[in-house]
């Protein structure tokens, strides 16, 4: 029965072309919401005991500890839907006693679309490819919480992969996308697998790239860069409002000017459009002769992720009324 009604859940928030389902405990009920064009939706109400066996049936196909209701767990699955591999990631959130909320994240939400499909431009995709060539330094995808970057980075390290002519190896927590060409490590802090212990591993095991997935700390912000400086590319995701913002929260981990400006190639700071004629991203950056400039106190002129937005209004793929809510959501 919950298969049944995990599966339900799961196609409707397929067919709506979900990126995120919420199922949360109400005081009577409890209430699966999905976010869909960047906004949250209602989509079914069941018991509170149908609530509860569905979390247990997600945390349990998702091999986490279904006796654990006092902290945070994150996993993965595979679910076949309608003839199609659904990818998600189950993560839970302990809120009382016995009682927790879970996210259901879409992995493959723009799977089935060629890259350069992925933005509004094809251009906007090559502009990746020179720097996927270079021999070292590092790749910053930023932007908030559902912005794509994980989507985008996992998306271009394919395509070296697929090349077969570089050693490329993932940090991970936890494995989002599990693909072909590269080797895979997810950190188990149970087990005592942690970042720094892996990152160490990892760099004496001949790379050329590495993809770590997310900067979360101090530590692994400078380790990452030292990793970049001794000649190899180094890709990761990281939170920050804008591409300049970057700069100033890798400056508030400690980090300085000059490690920062040796180490970084690129920053990308990404959103995801929402129109009637589908999705798609859109991205301001920084090279490194910007980040050079900022970093002396000089002032640059560069398309910030408004600027895309204004341009993309002039040549008619915006309304004016989507123009006017993007610019003021994304201030």
């Amino acid at each position: 029965m919950m298969k049944q009604l995990v599966e339900e859940i799961l196609k409707d928030a397929m067919h709506q072309n979900a990126t995120d389902i919420h199922l949360t405990l109400e005081s009577a009920m409890g209430l699966v919401r999905i976010r869909k064009a960047g906004e949250m939706h209602p989509l079914k109400e069941m018991t509170v005991e149908t609530y509860r066996k569905s979390v247990n049936y997600l945390k349990f196909i998702a091999e986490l500890d279904i006796n654990e209701h006092k902290t945070p767990q994150s996993g993965r699955t595979a679910i076949n839907i309608e003839d199609t591999v659904l990818n998600v990631r189950v993560s839970t959130l302990p809120i009382s006693l016995m009682n927790e909320i879970v996210v259901i994240r879409v992995l493959n939400a723009m799977e089935g679309r060629p890259s350069s499909a992925l933005f509004d431009s094809p251009g906007d995709y090559d502009f990746f490819l020179p720097y996927l060539g270079r021999q070292q330094g590092l790749i910053l995808f930023t932007g908030p919480t559902g912005s794509g970057e994980s989507t985008l980075m996992y998306r271009l390290i394919q395509e070296v992969a697929a090349a077969g002519r570089r050693q490329i190896i993932s940090i991970e927590d936890p494995i989002e996308y599990e693909l072909d060409g590269l080797i895979q490590v997810e950190i188990n802090e149970k087990a005592n697998i942690d970042y720094a212990p892996l990152l160490k591993g990892v760099l004496r095991c001949d790379p050329d790239i590495i993809m770590f997935g997310e900067i979360r700390d101090a530590t692994i912000a400078s380790q990452l860069l030292k990793a970049s400086l001794s000649g190899h590319l180094v890709l990761s995701t990281f939170h920050s409002r804008s591409a300049v913002s970057t700069l100033s929260r890798l400056k508030d981990y400690g980090l300085y000017d000059e490690e920062i400006l040796q180490s970084i190639s690129l920053i990308v700071n990404q959103r995801i459009i929402y129109t009637g004629r589908g999705s798609f991203i859109i991205y301001e950056s920084l090279d490194n002769s910007q980040i050079e400039t900022l970093l002396k106190g000089g002032t640059i002129r560069h398309q910030t992720i408004v600027d895309k937005i204004d341009a993309l209004h002039l040549a008619g793929r915006l309304t004016e009324d989507e123009r006017l809510s993007y610019v003021e959501k994304f201030k």
